[in-house]
C-alpha cells in the first residue's frame, strides 16, 4: 500500500475563498498604539486578532480624530464611542480625559499600549476566543477594484446576548449602507450625518 498525501482538515484549501469571513469568534493577541505615527489621528489603536475561522490573524483599528468644543475639549463623537464600546467589552476602565489624554480611572497618564497589554495578558500561543468580531472585504478608496481583509471596528463578548448584539448591528449597517463590502453597491455618502469623512457615528 502506497502512501499517500497527508492534508488535515483543518488546513484550507486554495479554494475555499471566503470561509474566513464573516462573524466568528476571536482573540486580541497584541495590542500597539500607533496614534504618533499618524499626524492626523488622536487614537489609532492595532489589535491583532486570532480569528476562530482562519489560521492567519487579522487587525483591527480604532481610530479617528475627536470632535472639540470651542474651547479645545472632547466632546461626544464616533471616535469616543469606538473607543468606549471597546473598553466597556474587555473590562478596561481607563479613557482620554476632556482635553484627549489617555488616563488611568484615577486621572493618572497611561501608555496605553502597555496597559491594555498588563490588562488583557494576550495569548498568541494559546489564545482564548472569548471575543466576537465581523470579518469582511472591504474595497480599496484608491482602487475599488481591489479589495482588503478587514475587522469591523467593535467586538462583543463571545456569548448568545454578544453575538446577537453584533449580528444585528452589522445587519442594521448593511441595511442603511453603511458598511462598505466587497461587491456591495456603492452610495454617494455612506456617513451618518455629524460624522467625519469616512466614518459612521457608531
Amino acid at each position: 500500500m502506497s502512501n499517500v498525501p497527508f492534508r488535515p482538515s483543518d488546513i484550507d484549501s486554495a479554494g475555499e475563498g471566503g470561509s474566513f469571513l464573516g462573524f466568528q469568534a476571536c482573540a486580541i493577541t497584541e495590542i500597539e498604539d500607533q496614534t504618533k505615527q499618524f499626524d492626523w489621528a488622536d487614537l489609532f489603536l492595532k489589535c491583532t486578532l486570532a480569528l476562530e475561522k482562519s489560521q492567519y490573524p487579522a487587525d483591527m483599528k480604532i481610530l479617528g480624530s475627536y470632535d472639540r468644543e470651542p474651547d479645545g475639549n472632547i466632546k461626544t463623537c464616533s471616535l469616543l464611542k469606538k473607543w468606549y464600546r471597546f473598553a466597556d467589552t474587555v473590562g478596561f476602565k481607563g479613557g482620554p480625559d476632556v482635553t484627549g489624554k489617555m488616563v488611568d480611572e484615577q486621572g493618572n497618564e497611561i501608555n496605553l499600549a502597555d496597559e491594555l497589554d498588563r490588562h488583557l495578558s494576550p495569548h498568541p500561543i494559546d489564545p482564548k476566543l472569548e471575543y466576537y468580531c465581523y470579518v469582511y472585504k472591504e474595497p480599496s478608496k484608491k482602487d475599488p477594484s481591489t479589495s482588503y481583509t478587514t475587522v469591523y471596528p467593535r467586538i462583543t463578548p463571545n456569548t448568545e446576548k454578544g453575538r446577537a448584539e453584533l449580528e444585528s448591528f452589522i445587519q442594521f449597517l448593511k441595511s442603511k449602507n453603511l458598511i462598505k463590502e466587497e461587491g456591495s453597491t456603492p452610495v454617494a455618502n455612506g456617513s451618518m450625518p455629524g460624522a467625519t469623512a469616512g466614518q459612521t457615528s457608531f
